[in-house]
């Protein structure tokens, strides 16, 4: 039972991750981007045809493959979301929908016939073995990532110039603007930073989904799931609530099965909207009447 728990605690963490981008996102944009799990597909995508059609060694492909995601964010951002960015939001997210639609076909043209993929070894494959309790080592990587990720992006929210403006807009646009603040390149900055941990969390996935144009669809209902249960506000509860949906999904898969684990995941899901609708550390959004 304890192992069923860490491997649920690191799915968790892989659902945190992306969760942790969309609310980055949402946060600095007011926008739930849908495109998220698209983003870290493409980034995994990247890493296998670098290394797989094209040579490159892993260490090289993969902080490529991050910088290039994020410099794609800031294009997506530019030619998707900021023309007519005054539509509101609801129109905004419903670009979302289609930019995942789009990059779901060209990842697909692109990766072609074959799928799925098996994507270059980046985790060991030994396990530490602590009494009754056997950790994979890949758990281990990627509660890694989890952290200095996390770390990093609370060093660049409170410790430095751009992080600080960045919640400045976050917390109230308006009064951003009238100080100076250049919110057009903020938010392209956003995406930047939303891209690249997309594009992390999709490498940490690609080893055990294997590579395809669909690799992070299930994923993404239940990132979005954990996202709701920390709430939407929330960076920590992106984290929190993706553990609570990994671990959940691994008890009820461990004593039931595939259909118990998906039941048990929206149960909680919908019963955290019931009884916290901002979710665990979400907080109410304020709106000029």
């Amino acid at each position: 039972m304890l192992n069923v728990l860490i491997a649920g605690i690191a799915s968790g963490l892989l659902y945190g991750l992306l969760g942790f981008a969309i609310v980055v996102l949402y946060r600095m944009t007011r926008i739930a981007n849908f495109a998220e799990g698209s983003l870290a597909t493409l980034g995994a995508a990247l890493v296998w045809s670098l290394v797989s059609r094209h040579g490159m060694p892993l260490g090289l492909a993969v902080p490529a493959s991050v910088a290039v995601l994020g410099v794609f964010g800031v294009i997506v951002y530019l030619a998707v979301l900021r023309p007519r960015h005054d539509a509101g939001e609801l129109n905004l997210t419903v670009r979302t929908l289609g930019l995942y639609l789009l990059l779901f076909s060209l990842t697909d043209k692109w990766l072609g016939e074959g799928q799925p993929f098996t994507f270059p070894q980046i985790f060991p494959v030994r396990s530490i073995t602590v009494g009754p309790l056997r950790i994979a080592e890949s758990s281990l990587v990627v509660a890694g990532a989890a952290v200095v990720l996390a770390a990093g992006f609370v060093a660049l929210l409170n410790w430095t110039r751009a992080g600080l403006l960045l919640r400045g807009i976050g917390s109230d646009r308006d009064t951003a603007r009238l100080l100076g603040a250049s919110v057009r390149w903020l938010e392209a900055l956003a995406w930047m930073l939303a891209a690249a941990v997309a594009a992390v969390a999709g490498i940490l996935t690609a080893p055990t989904t294997l590579v395809s144009s669909d690799m992070m669809d299930s994923s993404l209902l239940y990132v979005f799931a954990g996202v709701v249960i920390g709430g939407l506000t929330s960076l920590g509860g992106a984290f929190v609530g993706g553990v609570a949906v990994g671990v959940v999904q691994g008890v009820a898969y461990f004593y039931g099965n595939a259909d118990l684990s998906l039941l048990s995941v929206f149960a909680l899901f919908l019963a955290t909207l019931l009884f916290r609708p901002h979710g665990l550390f979400g907080q109410r959004t304020q709106e000029r009447l």
